[in-house]
């Protein structure tokens, strides 16, 4: 009988700490390419970049939370992308955080999706 109580509580304790999951995550510097917005945005032209999408990063990494950033996702027909990040203090001011190449899309991801 002990050990039946004892492994529903295990179970029963498995689930809570379950939901408080962490991770070992941490700042880092990340070089990155900064201009004026309208120069990322002239450089990004100039290779037939087309912004994708547009997403916000909000303070304390939730929904609620004020925007402090925004992203914006680029990508042109020889599949080579680039992310530009710009912040509301200083909106003039942009810059590329990553370039990649070849990129795959996974068109599965897109079947029945509204995006």
């Amino acid at each position: 009988m002990k050990k039946l109580i004892l492994t529903i509580y295990l179970l029963l304790m498995t689930g809570v700490y379950a939901e408080q999951k962490t991770y070992n995550f941490w700042w880092e510097s990340i070089p990155t390419v900064c201009s004026t917005t309208s120069e990322i945005e002239r450089w990004a032209d100039d290779n037939n970049f087309t912004p994708v999408n547009v997403s916000y990063g909000k303070e304390g990494g939730t929904v609620e939370g004020e925007i402090v950033y925004m992203v914006v996702y680029w990508i042109n027909e020889r599949q080579e992308t680039f992310a530009s990040v710009q912040t509301p203090q200083a909106p003039n001011q942009s810059c590329i955080v990553f370039r990649t190449f070849n990129l795959k899309l996974n068109t599965e991801l897109l079947k029945g999706q509204n995006l």
